[in-house]
């Protein structure tokens, strides 16, 4: 199967998908990915492994296909594909419908968690980080219990804290660390990004909601 037929197969999983929570991931993030995995290393029809482990030879094979996601303090790993592309925003897609939309590496949306992002405007975060350093302003719109959508603006701090080599899946990559802290007045999280030659950030950790927590992202 080709890489092309696996994204397609993504995003009809993602525009056929039912209400927000129906997919929670609590339920199934853990089984995630395994027949993608297969066909894009040639397995076609082949049984699943059993569990979504994804090698360095998946990744090197099909370099930029993946997404790690490792939630819930590190209780559910999963492998996300790409499921659409508009601009720098890229919608990655767990096998049960768990979403997750990065605009430049920054968690902008998610859909599937018990508490999802629904939108956030974090332009700015991305500048600083770019600049070395700075502040910012995020824009976070979540629901609440009443299936409303609250908005809350967020004052952020961005500063470089060092250079680390950080693995992913065999590979060292050098990158520089950026601690981000953000208070509103209702929330407050520190998010962490690391960042590679380059300006792209190859991994992270970002807060999504009180109930989800925190992602993190890897890019193997």
């Amino acid at each position: 199967m080709k890489r092309t037929t696996v994204f397609a197969a993504a995003l009809a999983l993602l525009t056929a998908c039912g209400p927000m929570y129906e997919n929670s991931a609590a339920k199934g993030f853990l089984a995630v990915v395994q027949q993608r995995v297969a066909g894009l290393t040639g397995g076609g029809g082949a049984a699943a492994p059993a569990a979504p482990v994804l090698t360095r030879a998946q990744v090197d094979a099909n370099p930029g296909a993946f997404l790690l996601v490792t939630a819930y303090g590190g209780n559910s790993v999963a492998s996300l594909v790409v499921a659409s592309t508009n601009g720098n925003r890229v919608t990655w897609l767990s096998a049960d419908n768990v979403a997750v939309t990065l605009e430049n590496g920054i968690i902008v949306a998610t859909r599937g968690f018990p508490r999802d992002l629904i939108a956030v405007d974090a332009r700015g975060v991305r500048a600083a980080i770019a600049a070395g350093g700075g502040n910012a302003q995020r824009i976070h719109e979540t629901i609440t219990d009443l299936d409303q959508i609250s908005q809350e603006v967020l004052q952020c701090s961005i500063a470089l804290t060092g250079s680390e080599s950080i693995e992913i899946l065999g590979k060292t990559t050098p990158t520089r660390r950026f601690e981000e802290s953000c208070r509103g007045e209702r929330t407050a999280f520190s998010n962490t990004y690391w960042v590679a030659t380059g300006g792209a950030i190859i991994k992270s950790s970002q807060a999504v909601a009180p109930a989800t927590g925190f992602l993190v992202l890897e890019r193997p």
